[in-house]
């Protein structure tokens, strides 16, 4: 069973030294190596969003290939990043996989007519987009996102406190294409319970290390009351398929 994390973080602006730190990419490879985790989906924690895309790119040349960059959006009007139109094409140079966005830290609405163009995008070429409580976004900015681009392929991290299945089940009900990163869940039983209500191909295995450790999430997924291959998808086949299925070129 391989596992690839949805939801990894290094930088300067991580664990505020709670947990061991990854201050740079080579020390989170370590740590997910020693954890058993073979790649994943990760992000440069830093307010400047301009200079993180940028570090995050460089410092990929040198990384293991399992790991993936997400890049932060911004605005198109503002003309700081690549327009929509030619932005695949670096992703797939720069060896990005996702994209995110922090509306509250880099001021502005994640509404359809500030970053639609983008949105709109991603959902014609099927790259996930990954939209996390813990970094800007309310669940109800979520909502009228999937509400106005339906077809986009989404990965909801809902980073509150338990109980959260009443506030983030409604959205998995509503969009087939949002996928639940299962990062911090803490419900007793709670993935074969979202299992047999969404099946485990809209589960997708995250940690959010290095804020939280990484082997919790692994040992619930091992220890599951569900099937082999309900195992594997959720530790990394989910994740593995969806990047397969995006389009760059």
């Amino acid at each position: 069973m391989e596992f690839l994390d949805c939801n990894l973080t290094y930088g300067p602006d991580t664990t505020d030294g709670q947990l061991p730190g990854c201050g740079d990419i080579g020390a989170l490879w370590r740590q997910l190596d020693r954890a058993g985790i073979s790649g994943g989906l990760v992000v440069y924690a830093f307010e400047e969003p301009i200079l993180a895309n940028e570090t995050l790119a460089r410092d990929l040349q040198t990384a293991p290939a399992g790991l993936k960059g997400v890049w932060t959006l911004l605005p198109s009007c503002t003309g700081e990043i690549a327009a929509p139109a030619d932005l695949p094409a670096l992703m797939k140079r720069n060896n990005i996989a996702a994209l995110t966005m922090n509306p509250q830290m880099n001021y502005y609405l994640p509404r359809r007519h500030v970053i639609g163009d983008y949105l709109e995008m991603a959902s014609e070429r099927a790259i996930p987009v990954l939209l996390n409580t813990g970094r800007g976004l309310r669940l109800e900015q979520i909502d009228d996102i999937m509400n106005d681009f339906p077809n986009l392929t989404a990965v909801l991290s809902y980073a509150q406190c338990w109980p959260s299945d009443r506030w983030f089940r409604p959205l998995l009900d509503a969009y087939p294409n949002l996928y639940y990163d299962m990062s911090y869940m803490q419900t007793a039983a709670g993935l074969p319970d979202l299992v047999k209500r969404y099946t485990a191909r809209r589960i997708l295995f995250g940690s959010a290390y290095p804020e939280q450790y990484a082997g919790a999430l692994m040992m619930v997924i091992k220890h599951a009351d569900i099937g082999a291959d309900d195992k594997a998808l959720v530790a990394g086949g989910n994740l593995k398929r969806l990047l397969e299925e995006a389009r760059y070129d």
